[in-house]
């Protein structure tokens, strides 16, 4: 509020020095655009500046690699990940899904890989959405490691943190929603509960510390700490999951999170 009032039209401070925006500051709803670093309202859907398209302040492209990725998981893990998840109309009932290799003109094409057969009541698009988790935890493991890097070099501008938590909080976002799809797989219920906390926790975050404005790098460069400490349990959210996944015969892959 403070920083609002001093403030004039022209967005300068009382004294005439510039004040960064406040992405994410209550009543303004601003970020910045992850290609210009140009600031945009909450909702933008293309940078004006650079014709960037984005979704909740993410690139388009970034977001559809990971939804691509989440279908991969699904189709060779448990049936059809993300697909399931937003169809919502497979079975749960037994289900065996075969995932099969491209075809090759040549003698020695690959064998199909073995179908996974999940257990009789073991709801399909709960396992679905708990391989989808998976591409999620390994893309916030990538942005662990950016933020890490960004804050072990003390030369690193404030809008790199920014960034790193901005993205951050989008896989939250993807997180949660694929967290709470658990909800129908009655022994998943601690697995989700843990995930959703771990979810909720980054978010609440990132949320918190894109208040401030980017010329405050103490502030940003305090929340990537805090940041880094919430992302310390990640190893053992993943460790859960993949615990779970493996009691119905899915392998999800390991997560690596840097030390801060």
């Amino acid at each position: 509020m403070t920083t609002n009032l001093l403030r004039g039209k022209s967005g300068a401070a009382a004294n005439g020095k510039p004040v960064g925006p406040a992405i994410g500051e209550s009543g303004a709803r601003v970020f910045t655009c992850p290609s210009c670093e140009r600031p945009l309202t909450e909702g933008t859907w293309r940078c004006p500046g650079c014709g960037v398209r984005l979704i909740m302040g993410v690139r388009l492209k970034r977001v559809g690699a990971v939804l691509v990725l989440g279908v991969a998981f699904g189709v060779l893990g448990g049936g059809g990940a993300m697909a399931a998840i937003i169809s919502l109309s497979i079975h749960e009932s037994e289900v065996a899904v075969t995932a099969q290799p491209p075809a090759k003109a040549d003698a020695d094409a690959a064998p199909a890989v073995p179908p996974v057969v999940l257990p009789a009541g073991t709801p399909s698009a709960a396992v679905s959405a708990l391989s989808g988790t998976a591409v999620v935890n390994g893309r916030i493991a990538v942005d662990a490691a950016t933020l890490a890097a960004a804050l072990a070099d003390k030369g690193a501008p404030t809008i790199s943190i920014a960034r790193a938590l901005r993205s951050l909080a989008a896989d939250a976002a993807l997180g949660g929603d694929l967290a709470t799809r658990l909800t129908p797989w009655t022994v998943a219920a601690p697995v989700r509960d843990r995930l959703d906390g771990f979810y909720k926790r980054v978010a609440t975050t990132a949320h918190d510390a894109l208040r401030a404005s980017l010329n405050d790098e103490a502030s940003y460069r305090a929340a990537g700490a805090e940041m880094m400490s919430v992302l310390g349990s990640l190893g053992d959210v993943d460790a859960a999951s993949r615990t779970l996944a493996g009691s119905v015969g899915l392998d999800l892959p390991p997560v690596a999170v840097p030390r801060s």
